[in-house]
């Protein structure tokens, strides 16, 4: 896959994000599927602020947590987002996330290799799948959590917004 295959790729996973954050009730915002899942608060900042880590690991630029147990503690911590908040936060982190990748070169991208916290020494077109990975495991819980309070959601909306 080339850099630009990846990124059309990335636009397509995306399109659906902003169309279904603007479905999240805003006085559900600490609503939870189960006791220990993210609120829907806390998916507005979490689903955009992996971006951004990814993102400084992609960069090389100092990172608050470095191993995959501190980073799993302090997703716990999230603070919440509003709609608005989390939209501008997924346009602002997405783009920067973008930006990263657009500035390795076709050969790193293909056969360079990033050390990560998460998954540790690995190719760094791997480490943007796995950036796309975790948004549709996250993307998929704020689907069910809006489908479980009643929203309307569905396979469309999963797909196109």
């Amino acid at each position: 896959m080339t850099k630009a295959e990846y990124l059309s790729w990335f636009d397509q996973v995306l399109a659906p994000t902003e169309p279904t954050f603007r479905r999240v009730p805003s006085d559900k915002l600490e609503y939870k599927l189960t006791e220990h899942s993210f609120s829907l608060g806390q998916l507005l900042r979490h689903i955009p602020g992996s971006f951004l880590f990814m993102a400084k690991v992609i960069n090389r630029e100092a990172i608050e947590w470095k191993s995959l147990p501190e980073i799993l503690l302090a997703n716990r911590r999230h603070g919440s987002a509003t709609v608005e908040e989390g939209i501008r936060l997924l346009h602002e982190y997405t783009s920067r996330f973008k930006r990263s990748i657009e500035s390795l070169s076709e050969e790193d991208f293909q056969r360079g290799t990033i050390d990560t916290p998460q998954l540790g020494n690995i190719p760094y077109w791997r480490y943007a799948a796995f950036a796309l990975e975790h948004h549709i495991h996250h993307f998929m819980e704020l689907h069910l959590t809006l489908k479980s309070l009643g929203v309307h959601v569905n396979t469309k909306t999963l797909y196109a917004g």
